[in-house]
């Protein structure tokens, strides 16, 4: 499965879901496909995800607010609501590396 169609699957299945929105589209610093996520129920300005596609797998960046870059699975830093991190985590995992 090619990082674009890796990329369509979470997109569709966001689309899907009630607690997350796509925000916009990005690339990395080393031009792979990124999307930028956002928890759909807050008033919060920054709070969002990065998801970036490399090399087939999916990276998970919660809340850094700049594009995601490759080399860790995901990292966590803050997120006020457990169903919606449950959600994204059920959402991408089986795409992001192990």
């Amino acid at each position: 499965m090619t990082d674009k169609e890796i990329l369509q699957k979470i997109e569709q299945k966001v689309k899907d879901s009630e607690n997350w929105s796509v925000y916009h589209h990005l690339t990395d610093n080393l031009g792979s496909p990124a999307i930028m996520l956002r928890e759909a129920n807050t008033n919060a300005d920054r709070l969002g995800v990065n998801l970036d596609v490399f090399k087939g797998y999916a990276y998970l960046f919660l809340d850094n607010g700049t594009p995601a870059e490759p080399g860790k699975p995901f990292s966590v830093q803050t997120l006020s609501s457990l169903n919606a991190l449950t959600e994204l985590l059920d959402i991408v995992k089986h795409y992001i590396k192990k």
